[in-house]
């Protein structure tokens, strides 16, 4: 599902020239190049940062890494949610409704509690989560400029590229903090 959403947005944001062309873009089924090479590059980043992290770590640190990224980077694309209206009047975006800051703190905090409740005790380094952390809310942010910019607010396409983002990011964040 998130996968669908990087390579529709990068589609439509690397083929459209105009908004509507972009939206249309995104809403065809079929992969075009830009959303090919983006897949692939999400891929390959994820592949080798959990190999990295595999390698380094312990096999229950490692695992804990994987879930955290993967808590992470749902947190980011719902912070996508409280940053852009949705670009159309149409489809699941705009059905879900604009996600209000009140509502989305509790999610992030307790995302935060458990990066450290679990991280903490499997050995993590503390600078690694908080860049676990800090590194996909960041990637969020240039994607809802982008997005802001592009298709004036955001669609679940471009949430899913946000899940990705914040996948690769909060895996990156942990395995610079990682001693090989």
């Amino acid at each position: 599902f998130h996968e669908d959403g990087l390579a529709d947005t990068a589609d439509g944001f690397g083929g459209g020239v105009t908004r509507d062309r972009k939206l249309a873009i995104m809403k065809d089924s079929r992969i075009g190049s830009f959303g090919g090479a983006a897949l692939g590059l999400s891929l390959v980043l994820r592949v080798a940062a959990l190999a990295a992290l595999a390698e380094r770590l312990e096999p229950g640190a490692a695992a804990a890494a994987a879930i955290l990224a993967a808590i992470l980077s749902r947190t980011a694309a719902l912070l996508l949610l409280v940053l852009l209206p949705p670009a159309r009047v149409e489809g699941s975006s705009y059905a879900v409704g604009r996600l209000t800051p009140r509502a989305f703190v509790p999610g992030g905090v307790w995302a935060v509690a458990l990066t450290l409740a679990i991280g903490l005790p499997f050995g993590l380094p503390l600078s690694g989560l908080l860049l676990a952390i800090a590194l996909p809310a960041a990637a969020t942010l240039l994607l809802a400029r982008l997005s802001a910019r592009m298709i004036g607010g955001q669609t679940g396409d471009v949430a899913g590229a946000a899940q990705q983002a914040g996948e690769v990011a909060a895996l990156l964040g942990l395995l610079t903090a990682v001693q090989p």
